[in-house]
């Protein structure tokens, strides 16, 4: 009787942490989005997606944007996920960048053209979910260049110095 009870003990408490595991994983709206756009352009001529996650790549992307955003920035970045269409045509550009106009109701865009380090860039369109507590989520930023046009996601809870 006592193996039995054991193993209904057991069974709740795995079927508990089990529920609890999946409802802590939904994606945002706004990772729900970029999913989305992923997906639609995956397959598009000149157009490379990436995305990396835990066990994926992440450390080691992580490692090479701490140079540009900082350690601590990066610490709490969760997944990342970059687009990158500086091989692609003038249409797709404009499509992507009609794409992004989705997350002005999503979240607070920041005016980050006027930075002097991005102000030689062609197009610059940044967005994040901002909290009270010196926190930011969902970092959106789209950069492009003469050569180089790229958007990349951040997900996770990143500390705002």
């Amino acid at each position: 009787m006592k193996h039995i009870a054991k193993n209904i003990i057991l069974s709740v408490a795995l079927c508990v942490m089990t529920t609890v595991t999946l409802c802590a994983q939904e994606p945002s709206k706004v990772e729900t989005r970029i999913n989305e756009i992923v997906k639609k352009y995956e397959e598009v001529k000149g157009v490379e997606c990436m995305t990396v996650a835990k066990g994926s790549g992440l450390a080691m992307v992580k490692m090479m944007l701490n140079t540009q955003f900082g350690k601590d920035f990066m610490k709490g970045v969760t997944s990342i996920t970059i687009i990158d269409y500086s091989d692609s045509s003038q249409e797709v550009c404009l499509s992507l960048r009609k794409e992004l106009d989705t997350f002005v109701t999503l979240l607070e865009e920041f005016k980050i053209d006027e930075d002097e380090e991005l102000s030689g860039n062609d197009y610059v369109r940044s967005f994040a979910s901002v909290s009270d507590n010196g926190t930011i989520s969902d970092f959106i930023t789209a950069v492009e260049e003469e050569d180089s046009k790229m958007i990349m996601y951040m997900a996770g809870k990143i500390k705002v110095e």
